[in-house]
């Protein structure tokens, strides 16, 4: 007896589901090589410390500063352009973005090979407009934040510089909402 199309392919999408959602950085697709690993130990890291500060260039070669946004709820991501886990979580972050223009900063962080050719054309083609940084040490920067494993991986952190949240994989963009929302204050 044949089962119903929907009985036989829905192992088939709940497994793709999962390999979506997220990519390890040690595996990114065979025409491209993974991020280079720094020398520098993972650094503990756990939710509720103070965030690591970090310095990297933007898309544009301005230098950003973590720190400088204190005051401010800030998204940072970590993630990169052949990851597809990755390109589901970024028009939620410009959303995002978009809403609490004076109270969140996005701080996106590339951990592509080479983040200068391909991170200007992605941004363009879907309209990003927050913060988009390299990490020109390859990892470094996700090592100091506990050697970010998975991509995508977003934290959140409060105003006064504290990690309250870690995401790993595809959210919706209420989830963060909602957290965003409790750092800054504001009613559910």
């Amino acid at each position: 007896m044949n089962q119903p199309f929907v009985t036989r392919s829905a192992p088939a999408a709940l497994i793709g589901l999962v390999l979506l959602s997220a990519c390890g950085n040690q595996d990114p697709p065979a025409d491209r090589s993974a991020p280079t690993p720094a020398t520098a130990a993972e650094t503990p890291f756990a939710i509720g410390q103070m965030a690591p500060d970090f310095t990297l260039k933007d898309t544009h070669g301005a230098e950003v500063k973590l720190s400088a946004h204190r005051g401010k709820a800030v998204i940072v991501d970590f993630w990169a352009t052949w990851c597809a886990p990755c390109r589901l979580v970024m028009p939620h972050l410009q959303e995002l973005s978009l809403a609490y223009p004076e109270q969140l900063a996005v701080l996106a962080v590339s951990l592509d090979q080479d983040p200068a050719s391909a991170v200007p054309p992605f941004a363009e083609r879907l309209g990003l407009t927050f913060t988009l940084l390299a990490d020109p040490q390859g990892m470094l920067v996700a090592r100091q934040w506990g050697g970010v494993r998975n991509i995508p991986t977003s934290f959140l952190v409060d105003p006064e510089g504290k990690v309250v949240q870690r995401w790993i994989g595809v959210h919706g963009r209420e989830e963060y909402e909602q957290e965003i929302r409790k750092v800054l204050g504001l009613p559910g």
